[in-house]
């Protein structure tokens, strides 16, 4: 009988498939406890925790928590908050994916304002193992960094229901990414509280993010809980081929995914036939 790989084999196997895309360039060792030392593929990036990152992402924490307890306080009744927050979940495992497909495929670091954030996804397929390596602080404090000015905006313009909605909008994409690093994390070394959630489909699965880190890397692209990448990704509703047909018809730009050819012939064919 075949005894199937287990999760830190699938894992160190994902590991080695993407180095070599790039032989070349990564030629990661191993500690003294067998895993991949981190690769950096940004200049500037640092695996360091400072306290900065940490006072930044207690604000973004604190500001989240003061707009939602504003939400509950403001309203006469409980309901049109928890409806602003079970909608805002929702929200968040789209924006999640949207922003993970579209720094995938499109940009680079010298794009204004977000070229960061896509030469770090678009890098982190070439070195998936060293997010596993980061701090909680380290891993999320640029997220929450940009989510501090969207809050204020949000609370400034909008009613204290649909602020709230936003907040936690904006502050679980610090979760996603989050657990974006459990799931390249060899489980023995997540606490059991943090598998059970996986198990549970809360956190992020293991399995559910696997799929997404084999060329050309063009589904699975919501990271909170994964739960909707299913409806997203298939028929008839092909939501990020769509958007990758929309947007080459508008300016011919073309994403990475397109490398595959199936994958742009069947974005193509999304497109109204021509008469």
């Amino acid at each position: 009988q075949v005894s199937l790989p287990t999760a830190a084999e699938q894992l160190d196997q994902m590991d080695m498939a993407a180095i070599a895309l790039d032989p070349k360039s990564f030629r990661p060792s191993r500690g003294h406890d067998g895993r991949l030392l981190p690769v950096l593929t940004i200049p500037g990036d640092t695996l360091e925790t400072t306290q900065l990152m940490g006072v930044i992402t207690t604000v973004s924490t604190v500001i989240t928590l003061s707009i939602v307890a504003r939400a509950f306080t403001c309203s006469s009744g409980p309901l049109f908050p928890l409806l602003s927050l079970a909608t805002a979940c929702a929200a968040a495992e789209i924006f999640s994916g949207a922003f993970h497909w579209a720094t995938d495929n499109y940009g680079s670091l010298k794009t204004p304002i977000v070229g960061f954030a896509c030469a770090a996804f678009q890098g982190h397929h070439l070195a998936p193992w060293t997010i596993s390596h980061r701090s909680f602080a380290n891993n999320v404090h640029k997220i929450a960094f940009a989510t501090i000015p969207l809050m204020i905006v949000g609370l400034l313009l909008c009613s204290p229901c649909a602020a709230a909605g936003m907040a936690v909008m904006f502050y679980l994409q610090l979760v996603a990414q989050e657990f974006h690093r459990w799931s390249h994390t060899p489980p023995a070394l997540l606490s059991k509280w943090q598998r059970n959630l996986q198990q549970a489909g809360i956190a992020l699965p293991f399995a559910e993010h696997m799929a997404h880190h084999s060329p050309p890397f063009d589904k699975h692209y919501c990271i909170l809980t994964g739960r909707l990448n299913g409806v997203l990704d298939s028929e008839p509703l092909l939501l990020w081929r769509r958007l990758e047909a929309l947007i080459y018809s508008f300016n011919g730009q073309e994403p990475l995914s397109w490398k595959d050819s199936r994958v742009k012939q069947l974005a193509l064919s999304t497109l109204p036939a021509k008469r």
